[in-house]
């Protein structure tokens, strides 16, 4: 897999796309619109948003990145002068560590705009292939009914799979963009400079576990020190961690239900594994990819009890009283 990642990676996202577009393009089906032409309305306004977005945010983030030298230079300033009132130590200098903190941060600043700079050709790639994947989806429902009475065990358990994975990949896009429309929405109130940028930003790295809202949270918080001071800073920070506790704990869990999460340790694991296999991609891909093994595991009865193990401990132990109550239905 790590050898021809290139290719997975824009398989996987072309897949995730067609998913995530289906259910427009079945609506629109439903609504007597030829397959073929909602799937070619869809598209379109996909090509019409991501045209659009993509330059907006690509105008934004040149614009940034001719911006760091200067953004780095008033950090490094705001650094020393912080710095006057830590302590330092033989062979320890609290200066020297502030300012390898912040060649870290403008570092991940300037691979994260390279990486937005750099998307376009891919993103044609995945548009064209999601588009071939969208026109066989969209029929899915009539071959599945033409084909039900012949549909072995299998087939179903793998038509109730799809419809898992579906189900997941789009409520979990629902949530993201509600964490990253309610932070960009704060941002723009509060005149924070590149903020539908930055707005775009949170919504990719949402979907890396833990970490990825952290280092989507940097720059405008750093924008924020400079406009409004510290405590423009930590309101920043607070009102991220805000909408995001709002997204994940209410939107979230009240859309997908139990059975569709991942326990810490087992994100952790697959965040190292994905990103191993994939590179940074393998990171955003990395709880889409890891829930579509779980759903797998999920659909057979021999490998349900790895299912549970990759879930909460509650999960678990939830799964464990049940199975008690069907060994003892006496007690």
């Amino acid at each position: 897999m790590r050898e021809i990642a290139s290719i997975l990676v824009t398989l996987f996202f072309s897949i995730f796309a067609a998913l995530i577009l289906t259910p427009p393009a079945r609506w629109l089906k439903r609504k007597g619109i030829p397959g073929a032409l909602s799937v070619l309305l869809v598209i379109s306004m996909l090509v019409l948003v991501s045209t659009i977005l993509g330059i907006i945010v690509l105008g934004a983030a040149v614009q940034f990145g001719n911006q760091i030298p200067v953004y780095q230079d008033r950090l490094i300033e705001f650094v020393n002068n912080f710095a006057h009132y830590m302590p330092s130590y033989e062979g320890f200098s609290a200066q020297s560590v502030l300012r390898s903190i912040v060649t870290i941060i403008v570092s991940l600043m300037v691979s994260t705009i390279n990486g937005l700079v750099n998307t376009g050709t891919t993103a044609g790639i995945i548009i064209i292939t999601a588009a071939f994947l969208l026109i066989d989806a969209v029929n899915i429902p009539e071959k599945v009914s033409k084909e039900t009475e012949k549909q072995s065990e299998l087939q179903l358990r793998m038509s109730k799979f799809g419809k898992g994975i579906l189900n997941f990949i789009v409520i979990r896009t629902e949530t993201s963009l509600v964490t990253a429309v309610g932070i960009t929405i704060f941002l723009l109130i509060g005149k924070i400079d590149f903020a539908i940028l930055w707005g775009v930003t949170i919504f990719l790295l949402s979907y890396i576990p833990y970490i990825g809202l952290v280092l989507a949270s940097i720059p405008p918080a750093i924008l924020a020190l400079f406009q409004y001071g510290p405590v423009g800073a930590l309101v920043v920070l607070a009102i991220i961690m805000l909408v995001n506790v709002f997204s994940e704990n209410l939107v979230f869990p009240s859309l997908a239900g139990k059975g569709l999460s991942l326990s810490p340790a087992v994100l952790f694991l697959t965040l190292l594994y994905w990103n191993y296999v994939l590179g940074r991609a393998g990171v955003l891909l990395s709880v889409p990819l890891t829930m579509f093994v779980k759903l797998i595991l999920e659909s057979f009865e021999e490998t349900r009890w790895l299912a549970r193990l990759m879930g909460p401990a509650e999960d678990l132990e939830d799964s464990l009283k049940e199975q008690g109550k069907n060994e003892n239905p006496g007690e």
